[in-house]
């Protein structure tokens, strides 16, 4: 088994980081809410090259500018470029797995993240009478889990199984992921949740916690099978699963991954999936590529600025 060996150099700031001056290229997605029109924004005025990019987890294809592309043409788009950054803000996590699998393929030896919070989310219903403290949130779409080529490893009922789920605002899509799982041997394959604590803001923690309780209950995860993990933290959450891979892999099975929380969660997850890709104990992808809904968030908070550099294999 490898060992962690990113390392990480971060910022965070109330506005736009100065340290995006000078950025070579910087990738993309479409904008749906404040944040997302700020981040691109600031990149447009600070990148020599501002490429969109989208990644279709239907056809597993990638386009580039609107174009389909391949991985050869998007390390040759790379090519010469010393600072490459990742909008982690406005991309999901098909499209930051591509961005990363070519820029180590290209030779770089560092890659970029920005990221912005927001202020609120927001709610999809009101609190009730019965549930005063309730808050439901409804910031995605697509309840179809599917692999992403390269990462993906098919589940064998005589293996062992460690499955960790990166836990959000929406219950429903753990709840979704058991629905497409079918049938486990629990006895075999073990359950656990990482949920991020501390959050965002002082107080989002419930907003995870407690539409989770009963479904956790249900796929019987108790206190030892929950860990607590930083929400806005893309080293900690990668350091995180190297933990738990050490503690859980198994050289005959697999561990398998849902990053279906917050995003800085779900880049430290493709940060070790790219790093354990081919490693035993396998690790696996099992993912429901969301569709983020128009208007999800209002205004943007802290401003993360990341720089990861990429390991020699």
């Amino acid at each position: 088994m490898t060992q962690p060996s990113y390392t990480f150099t971060s910022s965070r700031l109330p506005s736009v980081p100065p340290a995006l001056a000078g950025v070579d290229i910087a990738f993309v997605g479409v904008s749906v809410d404040d944040r997302g029109y700020a981040t691109v924004n600031a990149l447009k005025d600070v990148t020599k090259t501002l490429s969109g990019f989208r990644f279709d987890q239907d056809y597993q294809e990638i386009y580039l500018n609107d174009q389909q592309t391949n991985r050869q043409r998007l390390i040759e788009h790379m090519d010469g470029c010393s600072r490459i950054l990742i909008d982690a803000t406005t991309l999901g996590l098909g499209e930051i797995l591509h961005i990363l699998m070519a820029a180590r393929q290209g030779g770089h030896k560092a890659v970029e993240f920005l990221y912005a919070e927001p202020i609120k989310y927001t709610e999809s219903k009101t609190a009730t009478k019965e549930e005063p403290q309730r808050r439901d949130f409804a910031l995605t779409t697509n309840c179809r889990f599917q692999a992403v080529l390269g990462f993906a490893h098919e589940y064998q009922s005589n293996m062992k199984a460690a499955h960790v789920f990166m836990l959000g605002y929406e219950s429903a899509r753990i709840r979704n992921a058991f629905e497409q799982l079918g049938e486990r041997d629990r006895s075999r394959y073990g359950v656990y949740a990482i949920i991020g604590v501390p959050a965002f803001q002082s107080g989002w923690e419930s907003n995870s916690i407690r539409p989770h309780l009963h479904v956790l209950e249900e796929l019987d995860i108790d206190e030892h099978s929950v860990v607590y993990c930083q929400a806005n933290s893309i080293r900690e959450t990668y350091l995180t699963l190297w933990e738990l891979y050490r503690q859980l892999g198994d050289e005959s099975g697999c561990f398998y991954v849902s990053p279906i929380g917050t995003k800085p969660h779900a880049v430290g997850a493709a940060l070790f999936l790219l790093e354990t890709k081919g490693c035993e104990p396998t690790t696996s992808l099992y993912y429901d590529h969301p569709v983020r809904v128009n208007k999800r968030s209002e205004g943007n908070a802290t401003w993360h600025h990341v720089t990861v550099r990429l390991v020699e294999r």
